[in-house]
């Protein structure tokens, strides 16, 4: 499955064979006014100019922090092209985003970071905030003035094994990990994308996914390029101020694949006004993949009831598993299949063990877990207790392993931390032998997440070190989180861990931010908690220790909506989370309302 044919030759081609033939189209606010198209000669001829730029950057790195838009994908071609490093960064634009963007380049150490024009007066500001070894990284402004140049076809052809991309986790801003992927793991992902996705000649696609996340570059920016199909963009922010935009937009272009993380469907069930209905026309679509954090049966069950009248289809639905480490995709559902979930028996999955749930167990004894499908093809997942390294029994909980030509190579930087995770070897001793008679030789990327195969399909059950550990039972914070949002409609987003105080055992703590941020009463506070309390004591006969309410963006997110539990335990911990302002007993008075 190996391929020698880097994007930046998939792109020259197309430019010469499909020169007037739509690539890109950009929603500049996320509506069809502001549409703005782009051919493949048009990106062709706007990559070409960035890489006469970058002259002599071969085998350097070049940080990409532009906004979302068609300079963002003639920016990344342009830097691939010169045969340099590609480093996808969020723009320098508040604290938490500019620390992140400088925690990257102190990393990387780049010879030249690409910017979008509004950032040029801040250029001094943010080169003063680097290591004095980083002073001489030259800065660099796109804009149409920037794209208007001239510029010959650039010479240099990548090889498949060169660093392409350098792919920060999610996340982190003190520990920036950086995931180098070669030209071949894209291209290997994209055949493996496209295998799974089969043949569809009319093929449309849309995203409001960032750029600089795997699912919003490689699963949709490149995809698109490699198989040939027009991609219809726009910013994440005006998906989350207006979340019907995604979905008006599927209507209004025939489009008929597209992709979403999980909360992007609570938020389209919880968000979409009746008026925004008016005429919708989802019939076009035939693929939407779900990725990126755990996939809710519950949440699907809510979408498809929602939206089935307007022409959608569940079987539509591709809940998917993947991580940036194998550069994106690992399995996912069956194309045109309906939506596979399994009721297991609660008490013996926090033992590690899957058992399926009596017909007739009450909802707080079981977990409806959602297939994630088959492996990709040309690939393989082993299943492997990750404290014996041994391959786990059928029905069993373990920690899940990949192996195949989308596994990136390993971190920049880290040999110690990539040989422990890129190039695990499963013990293979005795009884204990993976059963396919795999040679020990093997080597296999340690993902962190738990799952089991059932069926011959992929469930993935949480992040090993997000697991709760109480009396002996181990606790998805998912399945927690999923009980606390049920608890009232208010509550907007959950984040569920555990801490361990001076001299005491472990203990759960919830944190849960709701939809506003308007004063209530001390008495208002109290039910929300003790509702929260009862529906996880019910559901999973644990009390939580303590539950912290905060307005919304008190529970810290990954560029692509995933809770970040440790960060919210680190906040707890520290007492740093937000708090809700409390109406005062006085002024709750004045009104006649108990406080």
């Amino acid at each position: 499955m190996k391929s020698t044919i880097p994007l930046t030759d998939v792109l020259w081609r197309r430019a010469q064979e499909q020169p007037t033939a739509t690539a890109y189209r950009f929603l500049a606010d996320g509506t069809p006014a502001t549409a703005v198209d782009h051919t493949y000669r048009d990106v062709a001829d706007r990559a070409a100019v960035v890489a006469a730029e970058l002259d002599g950057a071969a085998g350097r790195r070049v940080v990409l922090a532009v906004d979302p838009g068609l300079d963002y994908v003639a920016a990344l071609y342009g830097v691939l092209a010169a045969g340099a490093t590609a480093v996808p960064s969020f723009p320098p634009v508040g604290r938490r985003a500019t620390a992140r963007f400088l925690g990257i380049l102190a990393d990387c150490a780049p010879s030249a970071v690409l910017l979008s024009s509004w950032a040029a007066q801040r250029v001094a500001e943010l080169a003063d905030r680097l290591p004095p070894a980083l002073r001489g990284v030259r800065w660099l402004t796109v804009d149409e003035e920037f794209f208007a140049r001239h510029a010959d076809p650039p010479r240099y052809r990548p090889r498949a094994a060169d660093p392409a991309l350098l792919q920060y986790t999610s996340g982190s801003t003190g520990d920036p990990k950086g995931i180098v992927l070669d030209h071949d793991n894209l291209v290997a992902n994209c055949v493996a994308l496209q295998h799974h996705m089969g043949v569809d000649p009319g093929r449309v696609g849309l995203s409001w996914l960032p750029p600089y996340h795997d699912m919003g570059l490689m699963g949709t920016i490149m995809l698109a390029l490699h198989g040939g199909w027009p991609l219809i963009m726009f910013s994440p922010v005006h998906f989350v101020q207006r979340p019907a935009r995604w979905l008006r937009a599927i209507g209004e272009y025939g489009v008929t694949i597209s992709v979403a993380p999980n909360f992007a469907f609570d938020m389209c069930v919880d968000s979409v006004d009746e008026d925004d209905l008016d005429g919708l026309d989802l019939g076009s679509l035939r693929q939407l993949y779900c990725g990126a954090e755990p996939v809710l049966a519950t949440t699907m069950k809510r979408f498809t009831e929602r939206f089935a009248p307007y022409g959608y289809r569940p079987e539509a639905l591709i809940p998917c598993y993947g991580l940036a480490e194998a550069t994106l995709f690992v399995a996912g559902k069956p194309d045109g299949t309906s939506m596979r979930t399994l009721r297991v028996d609660r008490a013996a999955l926090e033992r590690g063990r899957v058992r399926p749930a009596g017909a007739h167990d009450p909802a707080a004894a079981a977990a409806e877990l959602v297939s994630c499908g088959a492996v990709a093809h040309g690939h393989e997942v082993l299943i492997v207790d990750p404290d014996t390294r041994r391959p786990v029994p059928p029905g069993t909980v373990g920690e899940i392993w990949v192996r195949g030509p989308s596994v990136a190579r390993g971190y920049h930087g880290r040999p110690d931390l990539s040989a422990e995770l890129f190039a695990a070897r499963p013990a293979a001793d005795g009884a204990d032998a993976p059963a396919d008679g795999a040679p020990s030789d093997r080597t296999y990327l340690r993902t962190g997440d738990a799952g089991f195969v059932d069926g011959g399909e992929l469930y993935v059950t949480g992040r090993l070190k997000d697991v709760v550990i109480v009396a002996g039972r181990n606790l998805y914070p998912q399945d927690i989180e999923v009980s606390v949002l049920a608890a009232r409609p208010e509550l907007r987003r959950a984040a569920a861990f555990a801490v361990r105080p001076r001299g005491r055992a472990e203990e759960l703590v919830v944190v849960a931010e709701l939809r506003d941020a308007r004063a209530r009463a001390n008495r208002e506070l109290a039910e929300l908690r003790d509702a929260v309390v009862a529906a996880v004591a019910a559901d999973h006969a644990v009390r939580p220790a303590e539950v912290h309410l905060g307005p919304p963006g008190t529970v810290p997110t990954t560029t692509s909506g995933k809770v970040r539990r440790s960060a919210a335990r680190e906040a707890f911990e520290k007492g740093e989370l937000r708090t809700l302002p409390v109406a005062g007993d006085v002024l709750a008075a004045a009104r006649g309302v108990p406080a």
